[in-house]
């Protein structure tokens, strides 16, 4: 076998290999967690019910679809499930060309859910207009704040600044000049309490009290 048509040969097996890129890398499905306020709601995605709130599920990925929850006495809240474009696609289109991006389309590898968690207060059935508008207290801002931005809130503890950490900084009402103090104290929550809402309920504890 010559030197030429062994590195063909090489080449053809890499290109297979790096082909689904994506679809090995990241997978096909996603860790996706949903919670409401108050809980129990059921949780619906494309028409399918997956189960009550507090939620957690490993969801095979795929766009376009509709997020609803529901619960007695309760409006019905509809959203999209959102998605992005998952970044190892565009390493399948320079690594494995067409073949690697049409495999990574098939098996939903193309897409990533993004957030890949939801926090829904519902509105009680019944509320007026006035009363359905009115500002929601600091403390649930914050906590469906805490819940969403959940990772970029640890991303921005652990450089020790941030947008997301700022902003929240401002939801507790802390202070300016305790701003360092609050971030050692929520980072240590964060060490202690790995359970997101849980983590949330003790970030509120320790700033806020419920309205």
């Amino acid at each position: 076998m010559s030197f030429s048509t062994m590195r063909a040969g090489l080449l053809v097996a890499l290109v297979s290999t790096l082909a689904a890129c994506a679809t090995i890398v990241s997978g096909t499905s996603q860790e996706v967690s949903f919670y409401s306020s108050p809980e129990g709601a059921t949780v619906s995605v494309g028409g399918r019910i997956l189960g009550k709130t507090p939620l957690t599920m490993n969801m095979k990925k795929k766009s376009g679809q509709t997020l609803i929850f529901e619960k007695e006495g309760h409006k019905k809240f509809t959203t999209r499930l959102d998605t992005n474009m998952n970044s190892w696609f565009w390493g399948n289109i320079i690594l494995g060309g067409v073949l690697g991006s049409s495999t990574d389309a098939t098996t939903g590898a193309i897409y990533e859910y993004s957030p890949q968690q939801y926090m829904v207060t519902l509105e009680r059935a019944g509320v007026g207009p006035l009363e359905g508008h009115a500002t929601k207290p600091a403390a649930q801002k914050a906590r469906e704040f805490l819940v969403v931005g959940y990772s970029n809130i640890l991303s921005d503890l652990s450089k020790g600044e941030g947008p997301h950490i700022s902003s929240l900084l401002n939801l507790l009402s802390v202070p300016e000049n305790q701003y360092e103090e609050a971030k050692e104290k929520i980072r240590a929550l964060s060490s202690v309490y790995t359970d997101i809402p849980e983590f949330a309920d003790h970030v509120i504890e320790l700033y806020l009290t419920e309205d």
